[in-house]
């Protein structure tokens, strides 16, 4: 997940290969105006900091650190092709200039394909930039590459480096989750909360170990905090009600079904959600006419056909359970195999 940083930060480390000749006076106007330029990003005046560096550039063009600074100011401006030019002007005359790699790195993520965003992140860290964003950020490739461990690992980095760093602590969360630890996934979301009391997600991810952990009263306190915080995340109103579900409130749960599908039609848990009870009701059709509009809009979605085909069952038409069941079994739903049993028969 990636959300919005504050990246710039106060300290200013770096080493420089010089390739230009200059004099002692030009040396003195360089650092005159790289250190004002650098004074005025720190006050985000991008605009005169800006000027201040490129001066900086028009004295010294290998000075490798007013490209890093300017890029960061492209960045800033969404100027991103600029941004990536001044960072490769930084690399080239400084390779060992960690940051710049970060900020690369950082501009590829999210858009990348080629995994050039988890080389560089390596990079900058090869190169002693022990930023904890660098780790944290390197740790969402390698998540997204499938390698939970490493990932872990490089979150466990950030936290150490930052430890009131929300964002990691949600991610590690995450894993943590998916390995079955739901202890451990309690306290990094709780962390994250508490470093970041506005962290949505958080409050809602948090709840979804409250229900594998079985607490569904915990699960409905912590989503109706997401809702406060967020009324239209239809996830938490989904999850909402299907912790009310199996509290048996049933009528408070189709409430919450039917919010998150008014705010978004082809929620297709939502809609199968609603579906499930008003098929227990022997509300065939209406459960029927909410699949059929999430299938318009989710037509790769085997749960949907898995299901249908069930409500299909209930009706007394296995015929179309059955081509249902074909269905789900082609996208990838392996259950629909014992389902087809029947269609043998």
């Amino acid at each position: 997940m990636k959300r919005s940083i504050a990246i710039f930060l106060t300290g200013l480390l770096f080493s420089q290969m010089t390739f230009a000749q200059v004099t002692f006076t030009e040396k003195r106007q360089r650092d005159r105006a790289f250190h004002e330029g650098v004074a005025l990003v720190l006050q985000e005046d991008y605009e005169m900091a800006s000027v201040q560096l490129t001066e900086c550039l028009d004295i010294d063009s290998t000075f490798a650190p007013a490209y890093l600074y300017r890029g960061r100011i492209m960045i800033q401006w969404n100027s991103l092709d600029h941004a990536m030019a001044d960072l490769d002007s930084a690399i080239h005359y400084d390779p060992g200039l960690g940051e710049a790699y970060f900020y690369k790195a950082y501009i590829l993520y999210g858009s990348d394909t080629t995994g050039m965003d988890a080389e560089l992140f390596d990079m900058a860290i090869s190169r002693a930039y022990y930023d904890p964003y660098a780790y944290y950020f390197r740790g969402l490739t390698g998540m997204r590459d499938g390698f939970d461990g490493r990932a872990l690992n490089d979150f466990n980095q950030a936290i150490e480096l930052k430890p009131d760093l929300a964002l990691a602590y949600h991610e590690r969360a995450g894993i943590k989750r998916r390995m079955g630890d739901l202890q451990g996934a309690h306290f990094d979301y709780r962390n994250a909360i508490e470093y970041d009391p506005g962290f949505v997600l958080a409050y809602n991810n948090l709840g979804s170990v409250k229900i594998l952990l079985g607490d569904y009263e915990g699960a409905i306190e912590l989503y109706t905090k997401t809702l406060e915080l967020d009324p239209k995340m239809v996830l938490a109103l989904n999850n909402r009600g299907y912790a009310r579900y199996f509290l048996g409130d049933l009528d408070a749960a189709l409430d919450d079904f039917d919010i998150a599908i008014n705010l978004e039609s082809g929620f297709a848990e939502a809609n199968l959600n609603k579906a499930s009870i008003l098929a227990g009701r022997n509300n065939f059709e209406p459960a029927l006419a909410l699949i059929d509009m999430a299938i318009t809009e989710n037509p790769d979605a085997s749960l949907l056909y898995l299901n249908r085909g069930l409500i299909r069952e209930l009706q007394g038409n296995l015929s179309g359970a059955c081509e249902d069941w074909s269905k789900a079994l082609e996208l990838g739903a392996g259950e629909a195999e014992a389902y087809l049993k029947e269609c043998n028969d």
